[in-house]
C-alpha cells in the first residue's frame, strides 16, 4: 500500500508540471506516429509527389515538342523536304544521276 501511495504522489507531482506533461505527450505522440507508419507514408507521398511533378514537366515538354512537329508537318515545304530526304524522291526540276554498279 505504501508503494501505491508513493507512486500516486509522484504521479500527481508530475501532473502539476505542465511543461513536463507537454514534453511527455509529445514523445508519446511521436512514438505513435513512427509505430503507426504515418510518418513513413507521408515521406513516401512527398517523394512520389516530386517524381510525379518531374513526369508532368517531361510530359508537358514532350507535348510542346509534338505540337511543334505537328505544325511543321502541316507545312507543304516540310512534307516535300521529308519526301526527298527519307523516301529518296526527287523534285520536278531535280537532276538524278544513276551510276551502274
Amino acid at each position: 500500500m505504501e508503494k501505491i501511495y508513493r507512486y500516486s504522489s509522484h504521479f500527481r507531482s508530475f501532473l502539476n508540471k505542465p511543461l513536463k506533461v507537454l514534453i511527455f505527450c509529445n514523445i508519446i505522440f511521436a512514438a505513435y506516429l513512427f509505430l503507426n507508419g504515418a510518418v513513413w507514408r507521408v515521406w513516401g507521398l512527398k517523394r512520389d509527389q516530386s517524381t510525379i511533378q518531374d513526369q508532368i514537366k517531361k510530359s508537358v515538354d514532350q507535348s510542346k515538342n509534338l505540337d511543334m512537329q505537328i505544325r511543321q508537318a502541316k507545312d507543304q515545304s516540310f512534307i516535300a523536304r521529308q519526301a526527298k530526304d527519307k523516301l529518296d524522291m526527287a523534285g520536278e526540276h531535280d537532276l538524278i544521276f544513276v551510276f551502274p554498279e
